[in-house]
């Protein structure tokens, strides 16, 4: 299946941001890769703000995607540490993705107003997870919103320190933490 001229320049804006940063994304670079004039990228796009924004919903529909697959688990505890574990392997085999979608403060005007995290589909399927495990009885409380904030406020603070190399620890060190913290949060939910 051939992609449209849309999806060649959304497809080079991304590469170019995971490449070699936010910077290198403008329009004539994006228009370059995707072998379009510069004129049919704007006809796409009508400004490099919309463009970063279509790259970062891309990711957040790959996030969706990759966090969707813990559906499959058993029982709601394993479909919730399954979320969690989607989590880390996201951000890691995708850390330029994930430092537009989490970790950027916002130089361009992108429209994900700073309360938006409410109604993202991602933070819907967390809640979700929550949800059913208090149902359950799996986990305590009566507001899965706010449960599902504060495990998600664990998991990326988490993260963000080991990404932007905040955390001293090697790989398989902070997956071995991070795994015990969510572990301990969760037990104590």
């Amino acid at each position: 299946m051939s992609h449209s001229t849309k999806d060649r320049i959304l497809d080079a804006a991304r590469d170019l941001f995971v490449e070699r940063g936010e910077a290198a994304v403008t329009m004539r670079a994006v228009a370059g890769l995707a072998g379009v004039s510069t004129m049919a990228a704007y006809r796409h796009f009508p400004n490099r703000e919309a463009l970063l924004l279509a790259v970062m919903e891309h990711g957040h529909d790959k996030f969706l995607a990759a966090m969707s697959r813990a559906l499959s688990a058993a029982v709601p505890l394993q479909r919730l540490t399954a979320s969690g574990d989607a989590y880390l392997e996201f951000a890691l085999a995708n850390p330029r993705d994930y430092e537009l979608m989490f970790l950027r403060p916002a130089q361009v005007d992108l429209t994900c107003a700073p309360l938006a995290w409410r109604d993202a589909a991602t933070f819907r399927f967390l809640v979700d997870r929550v949800a059913e495990c208090m149902a359950a009885g799996t986990l305590h409380g009566d507001d899965p919103e706010l449960l599902a904030f504060s495990i998600w406020a664990l998991v990326h603070g988490m993260v963000a320190l080991y990404l932007t190399h905040k955390l001293a620890a090697d790989e398989p060190t902070f997956r071995a933490l991070y795994r015990r913290a969510l572990t301990h949060a969760l037990a104590r939910a």
